[in-house]
């Protein structure tokens, strides 16, 4: 993914009963992509440090004309969420996680996208100070007409990269991530889920969070072996129906910062989750915020190196 990036460039719980509501924040506010995945940079990675500095997130979002923007989250008490300055990108069906780079004079972030029948590289680059970005994309592959979720996981950045895709037959694709995407084993029996995001990258496994048709949430460990043979846990039962996408990232030691999209009502509900240890994961409501930007498609904004997700 790196590569891809580079070359591009070169180019040219329990759930409280009562939570406060979110503060929108109109000022200060993140100019860009790379603000919120610079801020990734500064995030608590141990549990004396998640004590002290509230946990946060950059979520990427894009809407059904192809315009780029987002949230960037502090999950205080009420909520802060700052908007995203908007940019045109273009339209996709999903996204996996947009990763900060930069050469010194020229900030980019980049990520991979589906649209169409098609796999992307897709990269937005600042130069200087310049707070609208210039877009770059270039295909990746073809034949994906049939994934309706991407994510992704990158161990120590690039030392292992894999692409996760759920496909409309029912199996979980993974995928080796370097120039291209190469197949790298695949698992029957997730015709029931939704929305997946990734949890946990390690340098033996990836735990992904997925989220069913019926509202309920499960882990799915991926040892990063072959043959792939994911192991399931529930982690809930139900109470999760109303959502349709998810966005992770790391907080403190072992836990993770988790939203929910609800895309009827442009709602979404930020959760603090314990390490995940099946049915006994804690989830903790910070509350609910209006997403005002209106996008179906929803990913994390990282820097690129970390932090390492490690949820489970």
């Amino acid at each position: 993914m790196r590569r891809v990036a580079l070359a591009l460039a070169g180019l040219g719980l329990v759930t409280a009963a009562a939570v406060p509501a979110a503060a929108i924040a109109a000022k200060p506010k993140p100019d860009s992509f790379r603000t919120a995945a610079k801020s990734a940079g500064k995030l608590p990675t141990t549990n004396s440090q998640a004590a002290t500095t509230a946990c946060g997130l950059g979520i990427g979002a894009v809407n059904a004309t192809g315009t780029a923007g987002g949230y960037d989250v502090t999950a205080s008490r009420p909520l802060t969420v700052n908007p995203l300055d908007p940019y045109k990108l273009f339209a996709v069906r999903s996204s996996a996680s947009w990763y900060l780079e930069s050469d010194g004079t020229t900030d980019f972030v980049h990520g991979l996208v589906l649209q169409g029948d098609n796999l992307y590289g897709a990269i937005a680059m600042y130069q200087g100070s310049a707070t609208t970005p210039t877009v770059r994309a270039i295909k990746l592959g073809t034949g994906w007409r049939g994934f309706s979720q991407i994510t992704d996981s990158n161990y120590s950045y690039g030392e292992r990269s894999f692409l996760y895709g759920l496909h409309a037959n029912g199996s979980l694709y993974r995928y080796s991530v370097q120039d291209r995407a190469r197949a790298y084993g695949s698992a029957p029996g997730f015709g029931s889920v939704k929305a997946i995001t990734l949890i946990a990258e390690t340098a033996t496994y990836d735990t992904l969070l997925v989220l069913t048709k019926g509202g309920a949430l499960y882990t799915v460990h991926v040892p990063v072996t072959l043959p792939m043979k994911p192991v399931v846990k529930q982690v809930r039962a139900s109470g999760f129906a109303a959502f349709d996408s998810l966005v992770a990232q790391r907080c403190g030691a072992t836990s993770t910062l988790l939203t929910a999209f609800d895309h009827d009502t442009d709602t979404a509900t930020v959760y603090a989750v314990s390490k995940a240890t099946g049915t006994t994961t804690v989830i903790k409501s910070y509350g609910s915020f209006k997403a005002t930007f209106g996008a179906k498609v929803h990913f994390l904004l990282t820097g690129s190196g970390g932090p390492q997700r490690v949820g489970e």
